[in-house]
């Protein structure tokens, strides 16, 4: 018995110690690969992950619960373990050199520090993407490039880092709470090219109100050509749609290199922002790419330029030398005054299309007949709100006021006048009937004289020909002053001009719905119809985020200057356009085209009404 005990305990021992061992064994191997990391207050994942040299996705492997966000005295498990590439070529041309990737440089920066194309290191060292890890070896040849590699399109032959062939790129402003595996998740991406968009973020983490560059991958795209859908392009005349497709060049002012200067040197994210320019380029941008999108379905085949022209004329001289530019058959760009100069000269001597975004006066056309302008201009807006007038008149003494002071409002009151007034031709003799002058007059002026004109049965309308906000305010509170007089308290008013009257803060919308008010406008976006319902769900599944007025003006100008330069049909019909119907008109013998639809509105019980078909 006493044996059998001894031995019992005997087999207890061993047991317990070949359970401890396992134990400190497994203890042990835990050991080596997690290590427990307390959260201090201001600390973020990426920071955490960036101390310890670990790959972000792999900490969050660790720590499910760090992507809704950290709290401080959180436990953390840090993984201890590190991944080394040394994969590097045996064999090293003594043709090439030896560079070292520090923080801060790209593809692109490498490139120009070298005069070597981009697409030459990427060939050389075998890489497929525009990103770069920190000393990582990379051998250029000793080659020159040609000089104007540097402007080389953004997509076609990526010159800025950010962008390759079938990527957009999209402004994403941080919210509340939100954090970076949320927005990564949101646009399907992963959370370290995020971070590589946005160098700021290794620095001082995610913060609200923080503008994020997000890169993401259009909807069915094609690396080999943009939007390209071979097995419908023989319906297309080939004439008009180029065996090797449509050659479209964007020339906008991206100011990419300027933003990652701003953020490089930003003490607080939150408050450096982008540039609006930027801002307002890559909505534009993601307009014309869902434009384009939709003509890949019709059938076009399109070859896609993008270019960044900056605030600097050197670079447009330099773009219009790219041969890749050259072989346009449509420009879509610049926004610059001086710009367009360039382009458009370059334009008319190639017979090139060339429409842009810039509400540029009618006179930059004469001459320019490959020049369309896509706004119509506030001469063709006052004429249309003449022609209006003139057929519903019957129940209007319309007094017509300029700003003598303004001599572009004078001009706009005799435009209005000439289309108003009626001309008779009697006997070789010309007659006006219905004549309305132009009444002129300035700030601070009295309206005894404008009191002569008014009526006490019909209703004033009060058309002010003017845009500068001082003086539209000063005749609108007028008119609320004789509404409100001793005559004229029993008379009825109206107000009609230019959008800019519904757009002033100065004058409170009780007001402008007691008037009445008619206005005309260059465009507006009528957010309950079907057609901008349809277009926001499009836009929201390939770029998951909402569409600006820009980016309505963005597939607007494509789809319009493609119906008119290279439509399909024969037959060119007006463009049905979402911020404004498209209806170009030749301005004179060889010169451009303008667009001369407008939109007219009412504002009427607090809401806006449009009041013709455009």
């Amino acid at each position: 018995m006493g044996i059998i005990k001894h031995t019992y305990q005997f087999l207890f021992i061993i047991c317990f110690y070949l359970v401890s061992s396992n134990y400190v064994v497994a203890q042990n191997n835990d050991s080596l690969k997690f290590k427990n990391h307390v959260v201090v207050k201001g600390e973020t994942s990426y920071g955490i992950a960036k101390k310890y040299n670990i790959d972000l996705n792999l900490f969050f492997e660790a720590n499910p619960s760090a992507t809704n966000g950290l709290k401080r005295g959180q436990i953390l498990r840090i993984p201890l373990t590190s991944f080394i590439d040394s994969n590097e070529p045996a064999n090293i041309d003594t043709n090439l050199r030896k560079h070292i990737v520090i923080k801060g440089e790209t593809l692109w920066s490498i490139a120009k520090q070298y005069g070597v194309k981009v697409e030459v290191i990427k060939n050389y060292n075998n890489i497929e993407i525009n990103e770069l890890e920190l000393n990582q070896s990379l051998f250029i040849p000793n080659q020159i490039a040609d000089t104007n590699n540097i402007v080389s399109p953004m997509v076609k032959n990526p010159s800025h880092p950010l962008l390759s062939s079938c990527d957009t790129l999209i402004i994403h402003r941080v919210k509340k709470k939100e954090t970076l595996y949320g927005i990564a998740s949101k646009y399907n991406i992963a959370i370290d090219k995020i971070i590589k968009s946005n160098p700021v973020l290794s620095e001082r983490g995610l913060q609200k109100d923080q503008t994020l560059k997000i890169i993401c991958k259009l909807l069915d795209c094609n690396e080999d050509s943009i939007f390209i859908k071979n097995e419908i392009s023989s319906e297309i005349n080939p004439s008009v749609i180029y065996n090797d497709g449509l050659n479209i060049s964007i020339v906008l002012p991206f100011l990419l290199d300027f933003s990652d200067t701003i953020f490089k040197n930003c003490e607080e994210p939150s408050i450096c922002l982008l540039n609006k320019k930027t801002i307002n380029s890559l909505n534009l941008l993601n307009g014309i790419h869902l434009a384009l999108y939709e003509l890949k379905k019709s059938g076009y085949k399109i070859n896609l330029n993008i270019y960044d022209s900056e605030y600097d004329t050197n670079k447009i001289k330099s773009i219009i030398s790219d041969s890749a530019f050259q072989s346009s058959h449509l420009i879509i760009g610049p926004i610059y005054s001086k710009n367009i100069k360039f382009i458009r000269t370059f334009a008319r001597t190639k017979n090139i299309p060339l429409i842009t975004s810039f509400d540029i006066p009618n006179q930059a056309l004469f001459k320019y007949p490959s020049f369309y302008k896509f706004h119509p201009s506030k001469a063709t807006q006052i004429k249309s709100l003449a022609y209006y007038l003139k057929e519903n008149n019957s129940k209007y003494n319309v007094v017509l006021l300029s700003n003598k002071e303004d001599n572009r409002s004078l001009s706009y009151a005799n435009v209005f006048s000439n289309a108003y007034n009626d001309t008779l031709f009697l006997n070789d003799s010309t007659v006006i009937n219905d004549s309305i002058e132009s009444i002129g007059i300035k700030r601070g002026d009295n309206f005894h004289y404008i009191q002569k004109k008014l009526s006490k049965r019909d209703t004033n309308l009060i058309v002010i020909a003017a845009y500068d906000i001082p003086f539209m305010t000063y005749v609108f509170n007028k008119v609320i002053e004789l509404s409100n007089s001793e005559n004229f308290y029993k008379s009825d008013f109206a107000i009609a001009g230019f959008d800019g009257l519904f757009h002033m803060n100065t004058i409170d919308d009780l007001y402008k719905n007691k008037f009445r008010l008619q206005f005309v406008s260059k465009g507006m976006i009528d957010y309950s119809t079907d057609k901008v319902e349809i277009f926001t769900k499009r836009y929201n599944k390939l770029f998951k985020m909402e569409p600006v007025k820009s980016s309505f003006i963005g597939y607007d100008i494509v789809m319009s200057i493609i119906n008119q330069v290279y439509p399909i049909e024969d037959t060119i019909i007006p463009y049905n356009g979402i911020f404004n119907n498209v209806s170009f008109e030749n301005i004179g013998p060889n010169s451009g085209y303008e667009n001369k639809s407008v939109k007219l509105y009412r504002y009427k019980d607090y809401k806006i009404h449009q009041i013709n078909n455009n």
